[in-house]
């Protein structure tokens, strides 16, 4: 099946401004969109995937860390003591957001995530434990014990073989499923403090260990597997990164952590982007999320300066207070803790979590989470509907010309 490789880059054009330096090609411009007002009322449109999904049968399978984790497992639950705990301001998640967006009635959650670690203990799952532990070697112990992609894909496949046999999902769903992965956060993470060439060389084989993975997710998945997958975002942008490397108190005072993250973030997205333009097991949807970071922090500084880039940046303001520091650690004195009204229960946060870029050192605010989720789930109905959803288009076709169909098929005397 033809791989369908895609790239949202976050730069925004803006046409008005090309076209201004083309008297010619604004002619043509001005031409097609009349023309376009004039045939498009009278056009059959193919199908409303192009501005919203069907409501055809769906389900999401995530695999990945704690960007992606829900706390809410349908196997091997681990103990209450390691379940992450959320507070409800932190807001639903990318895959969460997907889920409403696609209108899915199953979300199967594998990602794994520890609860809400002190600032001295920053860990979270990888694509591969054992190469994270082989690349770190013996000084650093045994790093993390939770569920890798390999752990993930094997807990799946054990809970298709229950699901399959008590015939919970229909066909139509099963043919309308999608799958998420999103891991590099953590994997980037540790292997920046390594060297530059035993750092890549583990990307390299977190690369090999994630397409061996979707190599067994396609073999178990006759239906055609279509696969969602976030590039890497550079984590020196996070807060825990100047607080635990960059910063007074941190690690990296000459910043060649910062330099190697940066590298490795780049060597991640190019392998993930070279090879899944190969595959030809199923259909791959990449998300430039990096570039998509990079131009909320841009955006932010050229608001800060009453400035705007000839990308348009800057010129409609920014959507946060803060693109640097986390919501939680702010504002304390009008935290209250929704368990109880005790403000030593919990740290304190800001007022209003949807205006910080992140919710606390590592992860994102509830308003990213939201503009990622939604975001993959247009750019999907809008450029690959047509391949993604072949299916429904074809049941919707029955469902309204079944003259039509029957005579396709007359039955046999």
């Amino acid at each position: 099946m033809v791989v369908s490789s895609t790239r949202i880059f976050g730069y925004r054009h803006n046409p008005i401004r090309i076209l201004a330096r083309s008297p010619g090609a604004f002619a043509v411009c001005v031409c097609s969109i009349l023309y376009l007002v004039w045939y498009l009322p009278t056009a059959n449109v193919k199908h409303e995937l192009k501005s919203a999904w069907s409501d055809a049968p769906r389900r999401l399978i995530a695999f990945g860390d704690s960007w992606s984790d829900d706390g809410r497992y349908p196997v091997d639950v681990p103990p209450k003591k390691l379940v992450p705990v959320k507070d409800e301001a932190q807001g639903l998640l990318w895959t969460e957001w997907l889920c409403l967006a696609i209108k899915c009635n199953h979300h199967d959650n594998f990602a794994r995530s520890l609860p809400s670690a002190p600032t001295t203990d920053l860990r979270g799952a990888v694509i591969d434990g054992a190469v994270l532990n082989r690349t770190l070697g013996a000084d650093h112990g045994e790093i993390s014990a939770l569920s890798d992609l390999k752990t993930q894909v094997r807990q799946w496949l054990r809970f298709e073989r229950t699901q399959y046999m008590s015939s919970r999902m229909r066909e139509k769903e099963r043919r309308g499923t999608i799958f998420t992965i999103w891991f590099s956060l953590w994997d980037i993470w540790y292997y920046s403090q390594l060297d530059g060439v035993r750092a890549s060389e583990a990307v390299t084989q977190s690369m090999d260990t994630l397409f061996e993975q979707l190599e067994i997710i396609a073999d178990n998945w006759p239906w055609g597997a279509k696969i969602i997958i976030p590039e890497a975002m550079d984590p020196t942008f996070l807060p825990g990164w100047s607080m635990k490397r960059t910063g007074p108190a941190g690690s990296d005072h000459r910043a060649d952590d910062q330099r190697n993250a940066i590298k490795l973030v780049n060597q991640w997205n190019f392998e993930l982007d070279s090879r899944a333009s190969e595959w030809r097991k199923g259909q791959i949807y990449i998300y430039n999320t990096n570039d998509w970071m990079l131009d909320q922090v841009r955006e932010a500084q050229l608001v800060v300066g009453d400035m705007a880039d000839h990308n348009g940046l800057g010129h409609s303001g920014s959507p946060w207070d803060s693109v640097h520091s986390a919501c939680i650690g702010i504002g304390g004195n009008d935290y209250v803790s929704p368990a109880k009204k005790d403000k030593t229960l919990r740290p304190p946060r800001c007022s209003d979590p949807s205006k910080f870029l992140f919710w606390d050192d590592m992860h994102l605010g509830p308003k990213p989470h939201q503009m990622i989720g939604q975001g993959i789930a247009q750019d999907i109905a809008e450029s690959h509907g047509d391949s993604w959803f072949a299916h429904e288009q074809a049941e919707e076709s029955k469902a309204l010309d079944p003259a039509a169909e029957a005579a396709k098929n007359p039955p046999v005397s």
